[in-house]
Order: C-alpha cells, then sequence, then structure tokens
C-alpha cells in the first residue's frame, strides 16, 4: 500500500528545507551580522612605496537578513500546517 504525503507534512518538509537553506547559504558565504554586501575592500600594499591602497573586488557575502528571512518564510509555512486539512492529498496516477 502506498503511503499519501499530507499537505501539512509537505508544508513542514518545505518549512525545514528553507530554514536549512537560509542558514546554509549565510554560513558558506560568511556569516556576516550586518547587511548584504555585493563588493569586499581589500587593503593592498603597494611594493615600491610601501602605501597602502583600497582595492574593490566583486564578492557576495549574505548578511543577517537572508537566514531571518528563510526564518520568516518556514514559519509562515509551519503556521499553514497547523491549519491544513489532516486528511491525505488524493493522488492521480
Amino acid at each position: 500500500m502506498k503511503s499519501r504525503p499530507s499537505l501539512a507534512r509537505a508544508l513542514r518538509l518545505s518549512a525545514w528545507i528553507v530554514l536549512a537553506g537560509g542558514l546554509a547559504v549565510w554560513a558558506r558565504s560568511g556569516a556576516r551580522l550586518g547587511w548584504t554586501q555585493t563588493s569586499m575592500v581589500t587593503m593592498q600594499r603597494d611594493e615600491i612605496t610601501g602605501i597602502d591602497f583600497p582595492v574593490r573586488s566583486n564578492a557576495f557575502v549574505a548578511g543577517i537578513e537572508v537566514p531571518l528571512l528563510a526564518a520568516a518564510i518556514a514559519a509562515v509555512a509551519a503556521g499553514l500546517s497547523l491549519v491544513a486539512p489532516r486528511r491525505p492529498l488524493p493522488i492521480k496516477a
């Protein structure tokens, strides 16, 4: 007998996936506690004069809004799972 996933279970699973994905993106890109940055400034030293100068390079560093947004979306999906019908969805073949 085939088991049929219910809407509530699917919403809870998607909530966990969204939350884990948001945390993974945030952690992998640098776990910045400020806003998201799309460029980084690094200081380099001129070999001849010894003067430090800033160099801007393209980089993506996810800020704190990424896991917060993922948590908000996951909370909405988990909340919807509480009001979703408990009967299994019919599977069309």
